[in-house]
């Protein structure tokens, strides 16, 4: 792993976590301009000018509610003791969800003012989401956070992560290692794990795309398939501060979300069918 790159001029360094954050942003930002040029449903035009203008405000959401969502759950006394911590996104603690759930809530309101459909702008949109994922899983790898549970030193896909990084820094503060480990236990390598779901969910995305059969179609493909993805791979998370003990379940935080956007996956689903035979019946 490497969670600098390297330091600019000696100014300052050049973090992998955010240059991955940075890439997946930028590329799918393009991605979804691109898309909404090929479908441009306005009279006026401007679709794909509209999709870079949302972007830029998502990009603001995303963060704040990511960063919302971590200390809620994992360090919430720490936003209290040193709320500038809130803007630390290099050092990680962006949970998924929580950015997600930020830039559905600004992505509704902003199309509403603006008079654009937001199930044709989740659409758009959506499969660029798995695809910034991809690179933002890999930033986790890079900055040895999210890392998963322990296993055997023998497992073929077992990593360990060095001084230093924050797996090492959370063992050494729950006695799991000595402190002058060379390096962190064996574990689960889940952001690969989830980076690689995600890639495949993208291209997913894209093929339903071209069988599109009513709006928010591709956006229900979304939220059937990637709460199974992120359900699944919580089974083997291993850092600390799920959300378990905090919301009395067996299940973390993000699982609890995960079946909330499933279900909502399944509403949408019916009720975008349903709309599609009145279409057809008149």
């Amino acid at each position: 792993m490497h969670p600098v790159l390297f330091n600019v001029f000696g100014l300052f360094d050049l973090h992998t976590y955010g240059l991955m954050i940075a890439l997946g942003f930028l590329i799918g930002m393009n991605l979804g301009a691109r898309e909404a040029r090929r479908i441009d449903l306005s009279t006026e035009g401007n679709f794909d000018q509209f999709i870079l203008d949302l972007t830029f405000w998502i990009l603001i959401a995303a963060i704040a509610g990511s960063r919302l969502l971590y200390f809620a759950v994992e360090d919430f006394m720490g936003l209290v003791t040193a709320p500038w911590k809130f803007f630390y996104i290099w050092e990680g603690g962006l949970v998924f969800y929580g950015g997600l759930l930020g830039a559905v809530i600004l992505s509704i309101f902003y199309s509403r003012r603006k008079g654009r459909s937001f199930l044709v702008v989740a659409d758009t949109l959506i499969p660029s989401v798995s695809l910034g994922q991809f690179f933002g899983r890999i930033g986790c790898y890079a900055a040895g956070c999210c890392w998963g549970d322990p296993v055997d030193a023998a497992h073929p896909l077992a990593v360990q992560f060095p001084p230093g990084s924050l797996a090492y820094q959370s063992m050494q503060q729950h006695g799991l290692i000595a402190h002058d480990a060379v390096a962190s236990l064996h574990v689960h390598p889940v952001q690969l794990y989830e980076s690689a779901g995600n890639l495949t969910l993208f291209f997913i995305l894209i093929m339903l795309r071209t069988q599109k059969r009513f709006h928010g179609m591709v956006l229900c493909g979304y939220l059937f398939l990637y709460p199974f993805l992120r359900f699944s791979v919580e089974f083997v998370r291993g850092d600390a501060g799920r959300g378990e003990d905090m919301l009395g379940t067996i299940f973390s935080t993000s699982q609890l979300i995960s079946l909330g956007l499933f279900t909502t996956g399944v509403i949408l689903a019916v009720y975008g069918m349903g709309q599609r035979k009145k279409l057809h019946a008149a």
